[in-house]
């Protein structure tokens, strides 16, 4: 019996041509980075930076001033009363880094080896007292001065110096 030409032989069946095979690489790709993605990405809520939304990479071995991080501070119940364990989190920039020179003044300006860091203000917008951070010396090692990108960021200068434990996150801004 011969076989008909124009019928599907069974190795045929599977295989697909050009076209079904980028379609379908395409689907698998947007699969596996629609599922992977979400757990990268952060949005920053606050209007202490200037950057929203960031791609959440594994702590640097060596974190650089200027680098984003997130982080959870020891202090961060006190200090923000009222967060839920999923959403303690914060994104800072490293103002100083362990051996910077940390200085503040008078009229609590901060300083990091020599470069502004901003100013600690006495109260918040509402009108109530803000505790203010002094130090005046290198960073300790182990230790990061983080700082927002806003002059009422609330940071380092209120809260003083993050572990480099506390750190979960290097944040690079997308947007």
């Amino acid at each position: 019996m011969a076989a008909n030409p124009n019928s599907a032989s069974p190795d045929r069946d599977w295989r697909l041509n050009r076209h079904e095979r980028v379609v379908a690489l395409i689907v698998l790709a947007s699969c596996l980075l629609g599922s992977w993605l979400p757990g990268q990405i952060t949005v920053a809520t606050s209007a202490s930076l200037d950057h929203r939304v960031f791609l959440l990479r594994p702590v640097p071995a060596q974190i650089e001033t200027g680098d984003y991080l997130v982080f959870r501070h020891r202090d961060l119940a006190q200090v923000r009363q009222g967060l839920n364990a999923n959403r303690e989190r914060m994104i800072k920039r490293v103002g100083c880094r362990p051996g910077g020179w940390l200085q503040v003044d008078a009229e609590h300006r901060f300083t990091c080896d020599g470069r502004p860091l901003g100013q600690a203000l006495a109260t918040d917008n509402q009108g109530r007292p803000l505790p203010r951070f002094t130090h005046n010396g290198p960073v300790p090692t182990g230790q990061l001065f983080l700082v927002g990108t806003h002059p009422r960021s609330y940071d380092s200068r209120y809260f003083g110096f993050v572990d480099a434990r506390e750190i979960l996150h290097q944040a690079l801004p997308l947007w």
